[in-house]
């Protein structure tokens, strides 16, 4: 790859991020962090994620989401993979998994008004 390619590449990159980011109120970038995952690492996310968010029960909270997955559908192993993956790319959403003895599991998203903003936005919700 040329000199030129790199420098325009990294370029957009950054500019990507600058424009992306956000201050909350509460001192919390949001941004996204496109490094944090490898190519093939993001197209296993984002197979996951589709398939979460068509399977999940979602539930509008007055900061997040709460989202209700039947574990037959999504296992914890494959919801904590996710929660492991998001969260290095949006380190400023909370995370919050319960994983009871039986029943479904549930997973919650939130960070105050500022961040359910950017979680809509970001997942299409």
């Amino acid at each position: 790859m040329s000199n030129f390619k790199r420098i325009l590449l990294s370029s957009l990159a950054l500019l990507t991020i600058a424009v992306g980011a956000a201050e909350t109120a509460g001192g919390r970038v949001l941004a996204c962090n496109m490094k944090a995952l490898t190519s093939e690492q993001r197209t296993q996310h984002l197979a996951l994620s589709v398939r979460l968010l068509k399977v999940a029960k979602r539930t509008e909270l007055k900061d997040g989401y709460l989202f209700t997955v039947d574990r037959e559908k999504v296992s914890v192993a494959e919801l904590a993979e996710w929660v492991a993956n998001e969260s290095r790319c949006c380190p400023a959403v909370d995370y919050h998994l319960e994983l009871p003895a039986s029943g479904p599991l549930t997973l919650r998203l939130d960070g105050g008004v500022d961040v359910k903003e950017f979680l809509a936005a970001e997942m299409g919700l």
